[in-house]
């Protein structure tokens, strides 16, 4: 027997990895076995966070492109609003990003389109709800749809370009 007296710590190979095997897998047990599986349970719900995210995001933009995705006719284009289309009191024109509207009689809900599946770029879209007339202005040129009184429109702009259906969902 040696003089020196051994005094018991920490093997270098009986450190415990994050799966639980130690020493070469001798400690295969129960226990081993359900720490690896809560381990690794664990690690598929972080995992999962971002796929639901960006699924919930796809599902959302998807949604909106099917929502104002308006039918119908075209709507008539003329150069000036008739009289018989003013409005006594038309509310006050806006601007909808960088687009300006103006309309004789009703109300109107906008909205901010995605143009594709996944891209930032979107467009707006409006709604109008008997409008009776509708000026257009973006990027230096005006358009002006009269539709009578009584019809529903969507306005769509893309590029720059304006576009109107008789037709909404408002």
């Amino acid at each position: 027997m040696s003089s020196q007296s051994r005094t018991p710590g920490p093997d270098p190979k009986g450190i415990a990895l994050p799966i639980a095997i130690w020493l070469g897998g001798r400690r295969r047990g129960l226990i081993g076995r359900l720490q690896a599986a809560g381990v690794l349970l664990l690690l598929g719900a972080v995992a999962s966070i971002p796929l639901a995210e960006g699924i919930g995001t796809w599902l959302g933009h998807q949604s909106l492109r099917k929502e104002w995705a308006i039918a119908g006719p075209a709507c008539p284009e003329v150069p000036r609003v008739s009289i018989a289309a003013m409005g006594a009191k038309p509310p006050p024109p806006f601007v909808y990003q960088n687009v300006a509207f103006a309309y004789q009689i009703g109300d109107v809900f906008c909205a901010t389109v995605p143009e594709g599946y996944f891209t930032k770029a979107t467009y707006p879209v409006c709604q109008f709800d008997h409008p009776s007339a509708i000026e257009v202005k973006s990027r230096g040129r005006t358009v002006i749809y009269e539709l009578g009184i009584g019809h529903k429109a969507t306005v769509t702009v893309r590029d720059g370009r304006p576009s109107c259906v008789m037709g909404g969902r408002f």
